[in-house]
């Protein structure tokens, strides 16, 4: 009788990501945010994005409170797994912009976003739990709307309290977007970050 296999268990994000970000100091620092430079990268095609915005992801929250501010003036929200970010986010910019989500949900309703922004945040994930957040970022965005995700393609620097390299998914860029189906990319080889972008198809 053949044995049967046990499911894979399965990563505990939230307990990985409220560790990084209460024990490394350049999590809460704005010069270390890729989605801000993400942001700047692309100015003009978030502003015509329009509102509302969501970035998935969001850490403590530089992204949005970049997009609230004078430059850009999108309303913009930020949900991430890991509840110390959202706190700290919050308790930083004196609002509740940012929300905790459950690992591969989005608490927020349908078709309801004009832009929805990843920012380094998908490498950080098992292969197996890509095609289920792919699918709620694509549910959350109204038709039209524009998905904007920045990746690495690359190892990281640093490891979790497990000593498991933080990148967990490191493939091509051509792999990803696949896994996207993306409109367009573009890579910066030099330090091997690929730029993403998808738009939902209008409703027929």
């Amino acid at each position: 009788m053949p044995t049967a296999h046990a499911a894979p268990e399965k990563t505990d994000y939230r307990a990985i990501y409220d560790h990084v970000v209460t024990s490394n100091a350049k999590y809460t620092d704005p010069g270390h945010s890729p989605g801000y430079n993400a942001c700047w990268l692309e100015s003009a095609r978030i502003r015509a994005a329009g509102s509302p915005a969501l970035d998935v992801g969001c850490g403590v929250g530089f992204a949005v409170e970049l997009l609230r501010g004078p430059h850009f003036q999108v309303e913009s929200w930020g949900v991430d797994v890991s509840p110390a970010s959202v706190e700290i986010g919050n308790r930083r910019l004196g609002q509740a912009w940012l929300k905790a989500m459950e690992p591969g949900r989005i608490p927020h309703p349908d078709n309801h976003f004009g832009l929805v922004t990843c920012f380094d945040m998908l490498e950080h994930l098992d292969e197996r739990d890509l095609g289920p957040i792919r699918d709620e970022m694509r549910r959350v965005l109204k038709p039209g709307g524009l998905l904007y995700c920045s990746i690495a393609t690359r190892l990281a620097y640093g490891l979790d309290q497990h000593g498991d390299n933080l990148h967990r998914t490191v493939k091509p860029p051509d792999w990803w977007a696949g896994l996207f189906d993306a409109d367009e990319t573009r890579v910066m080889w030099r330090n091997q970050d690929l730029y993403l972008f998808w738009h939902k198809p209008m409703a027929k």
